[in-house]
């Protein structure tokens, strides 16, 4: 059963001349969007997704691969799982990293299953359909985007022994609490912050200290609990943020000449591009993190929640013949051992090109604050195909294509897709 939803002309997109002429639904009996196909000129020819990992179904170039829906909730990945199968989608995983399906910690209504790991170091290596190893075809463009969540904010995370503690003070997680931090050229005497954990037999206490990256306005002054007044004095700080690692690519064995790229909490590193940047990954909510890579004009970006996160070129050879950046590692990687943590993530996807198809929540893509990438089934010059996923956008309310050129540049004017949808995911 097919509809036609629109017909719609795109005006080219500085220089890229991406046309779209018909828009049109393919449904099933009872309604439900069975495909999406767009036909137009100027698309580009493209082969499927290299690698889009759904937390269940995971789809290795266009197959798929249902190693992981097998897996009962809650049920934790072991290196007996990846390393030892396989038919695991991923050839290694380390730390306490479990599949969940509690729908209060879920991106949305339908998202299904996500990765959950619990401590400072936990993460997914190296997808087997694009190896480390090698890869054939090479490619020279790389995209990865994810959705990431974590427990803790990590750039103004402080561990501190106190002393001088009041009777009673034992606070909880969640606790909030000023600083009185004394003059400063800022204006700025009063510092809020959150409270992590708290040991009262060694009187230790994680905390994040709001906009504060170093302890010089921390230690030796008091600290105050919103909830009851009782305070304690930051004594000595015994720990700080450190370094934590989102994702890692790498080429072959990650050694020199090949590509090696590091996106950190506080920086992001590949060959002579280094970048000192705090990326604004939101505690206690899902991100969208997205990186690019283009090894031909040795330029990289990183994306989050759709602003650019970091930007910049890099000079020095990083480039194995015969193999491909992948992901060396995605998760967290930390370097600070004490720290309390707990992350989440969903809907990996990992491709050879820039050219995507994301649904937006606006109908200007300057104006849109949430996207889902789609996972297509075709991608030919003339003709693209998707079945639509809403991911966590609101069901509710109308959602909008956009096409993603080579060179990351969508379509300013979102094509407009029915509201509410009719759609199992």
């Amino acid at each position: 059963m097919r509809a036609l939803l629109l017909v719609l002309s795109i005006i080219p997109v500085l220089g890229f001349a991406q046309v779209v002429s018909l828009v049109s639904l393919e449904k099933t009996g009872d309604g439900q969007i069975a495909s999406v196909i767009l036909k137009g000129s100027g698309f580009g020819a493209k082969s499927v997704p290299i690698f889009y990992d759904q937390v269940g179904p995971v789809y290795e170039k266009g197959l798929l691969n249902s190693y992981f829906d097998s897996f009962p909730p809650d049920r934790e990945i072991t290196q007996k799982d990846t390393m030892g199968n396989t038919s695991s989608p991923w050839s290694n995983s380390y730390g306490a990293l479990f599949i969940r399906s509690d729908p209060v910690l879920a991106r949305g209504a339908a998202t299904g299953k996500y990765y959950n790991g619990i401590g400072v170091k936990v993460n997914l290596q190296n997808p087997r359909v694009h190896s480390r190893s090698g890869t054939s075809p090479e490619v020279k463009k790389t995209y990865i985007s994810w959705w990431f969540r974590q427990q803790n904010e990590t750039r103004n995370y402080f561990q501190f022994e106190l002393s001088d503690v009041d009777t009673e003070f034992n606070p909880s997680e969640g606790e909030e609490f000023v600083v009185d931090a004394g003059a400063h050229w800022s204006g700025v005497t009063t510092i809020y912050g959150r409270v992590i954990a708290y040991y009262p037999a060694t009187k230790t206490l994680h905390a994040n200290f709001y906009g504060q990256y170093n302890t010089n306005r921390l230690t030796g002054n008091r600290l105050t609990l919103s909830s009851t007044n009782k305070s304690a004095l930051l004594a000595v700080n015994t720990r700080g943020p450190g370094s934590n690692k989102y994702i890692r690519v790498w080429e072959s064995d990650g050694t020199e000449g090949t590509f090696r790229l590091s996106w950190t909490n506080f920086s992001v590193h590949q060959a002579d591009f280094s970048v000192v940047n705090r990326s604004n990954v939101i505690p206690r909510e899902w991100n969208f993190m997205e990186l690019f890579i283009d090894q031909v004009k040795g330029h990289i970006k990183t994306k989050v929640n759709g602003l650019i996160d970091a930007e910049g070129s890099y000079s020095e050879p990083s480039d194995a013949a015969g193999y491909s950046p992948t992901i060396g590692l995605i998760g967290q990687d930390v370097n600070q051992i004490e720290m309390h943590q707990e992350i989440w993530m969903d809907d990996i996807y990992l491709d050879g090109s820039f050219r995507r198809i994301v649904l937006g929540n606006a109908p200007k893509f300057s104006d849109v604050t949430h996207q889902e990438v789609q996972f297509f089934s075709s991608w030919k010059n003339e003709e693209i195909r998707f079945k639509p996923y809403y991911g966590g956008l609101d069901r509710k309310k109308p959602a909008y294509i956009y096409i993603f050129s080579d060179d990351d540049i969508p379509n300013e004017a979102g094509i407009a897709f029915e509201s509410p949808p009719k759609m199992d995911n």
